[in-house]
């Protein structure tokens, strides 16, 4: 083949022509279009994932489900260089499509952010604090000056410029004439804006950026254990929210609901055990919150239905002679004074005087976490939920072979689909190791007689 058709006889070097690559780039865009407007690969990754998991002949009755932390492709920001670079990228866009109204700014903010860059990043920590208070009164000079303006307030980056003055300064008192200085939140929220280039990014305890949940298969019978569900939430999103939506996608994707999934106690609550009921499944969560004192009677002494509605008896053995609705979601257990006068617990038991009768107040969520808390101490259990800490491998190669702890892309939804397709990825990977494994098994020559 000839040089000018892209490679070259005898050589390994390949040169792609412009035409070529502009076609490719084009097919790229419109495939990452299409992906992110279909639920952001939720629909591809589910679908080829069902598909997988029949052709493996997976079992899905029992998973496990963890969260990791991931980064997009952003910089880490302390608080002045976050005020920096969104002061920056405004007054970039606004020289850009309004170099009239940038010409009019003060000489002096101009060049801080246009003319004399590393004004403000190359400031020493002693120096930081009084950089800063200037930054935040220069972000009060733009916002009030443009908040007004039919073109200009609707700009991106001016929408993020007043985001940042709303969540990280004090508004001054009116009346009093321009501030000399502009007082700074002493905590902003954990939602507030952490990143210009990526305004989804929040702030959460493992720090800035997103948390992807996973779902896997945990069952021993499997030949390779696959992720049955993968979503994006904000890195201040608590776990305790994403129990259901989990059981959800699993359902679309094994076609139920796994009956056993282990969990670590960021997902256990009694909300959590109940909901995950009502799909079918039982969660596998420890209570992590300290528990009642062991020396005074509680819910998990008393003897609950099946569904946690209703008390069949108290610790003496004594049923109760009704059970009466409240308002909320608080019922009451009704004891007769006869049952309970002369009871060697009375001191210590969690009922109350109703009148002359004593009264159990409950809610079914309470009565899971209470028996959760004493099924959690049994070692049945703990040898059980072992099997949980093997999601933990799953986070550690995605990371280590896949690049999800610090993504090339930013914004939610291209955040999203990378993640999908990187765990799509990973379960290919993992089922033709499978295939390659069985082929090898299948060629290999019969073992040597051993008599």
């Amino acid at each position: 083949m000839s040089s000018s058709s892209g490679t070259r006889r005898g050589s390994t070097r390949w040169t792609c022509r412009p035409r070529r690559l502009t076609r490719a780039r084009k097919r790229c865009t419109t495939t990452e279009f299409l992906l992110l407007k279909d639920g952001e690969g939720a629909a591809l990754f589910e679908s080829a994932t069902a598909r997988l998991i029949q052709a493996a002949g997976l079992k899905t009755g029992r998973q496990r489900q963890d969260s990791t932390h991931i980064l997009p492709n952003i910089k880490l920001l302390t608080r002045l260089g976050l005020f920096v670079q969104t002061v920056t990228g405004f007054l970039e866009a606004l020289r850009k499509e309004h170099p009239r109204l940038c010409g009019e700014l003060p000489d002096e903010l101009r060049e801080r952010y246009l003319d004399r860059e590393g004004y403000f990043a190359d400031a020493r920590s002693s120096e930081a604090p009084r950089r800063l208070e200037q930054a935040a009164l220069d972000v009060y000079t733009l916002v009030s000056r443009f908040e007004e303006h039919r073109t200009v307030s609707v700009m991106e980056s001016f929408v993020l410029l007043r985001r940042l003055y709303t969540e990280q300064c004090v508004p001054p008192t009116e009346g009093g004439g321009p501030p000399d200085k502009i007082e700074l939140q002493e905590k902003p929220s954990s939602s507030s804006l952490q990143s210009p280039s990526d305004p989804d990014v929040t702030y959460g305890h493992k720090g800035k950026g997103y948390e992807a949940q996973l779902t896997e298969t945990c069952s021993q019978d499997n030949p390779f254990q696959a992720v049955t569900s993968v979503s994006i939430n904000a890195a201040n999103e608590s776990d305790q929210h994403q129990v259901v939506p989990a059981l959800e996608q699993t359902a679309r994707t094994c076609g139920a609901t796994p009956s056993e999934m282990h969990a670590d106690a960021g997902y256990g609550s009694g909300d959590n055990i109940l909901r995950a009921k009502e799909h079918g499944t039982n969660l596998l969560a420890p209570i992590g919150s300290k528990g009642p004192d062991a020396n005074v009677a509680n819910l998990g002494d008393f003897e609950f239905d099946e569904a946690g509605e209703q008390v069949k008896s108290c610790p003496i053995g004594h049923a109760p002679v009704e059970h009466q609705p409240t308002r909320g979601l608080v019922r009451l257990a009704i004891f007769s004074a006869q049952q309970c006068r002369g009871c060697e617990l009375r001191s210590i038991c969690p009922t109350e005087t109703r009148g002359e009768k004593r009264a159990l107040p409950f809610r079914p969520q309470d009565v899971a976490v209470a028996q959760r808390r004493i099924e959690q101490e049994t070692a049945e259990f703990k040898e059980s939920h072992k099997i949980r800490s093997g999601i933990e491998a799953t986070n550690s190669e995605l990371k280590r072979c896949h690049g999800f702890g610090k993504l090339r892309v930013r914004r939610r939804p291209r955040v999203a689909l990378s993640v999908r397709l990187k765990v799509l990825a990973l379960n290919i990977k993992r089922y033709v190791a499978h295939l390659r494994r069985a082929a090898a098994g299948a060629t290999a020559p019969p073992a040597a007689c051993p008599c």
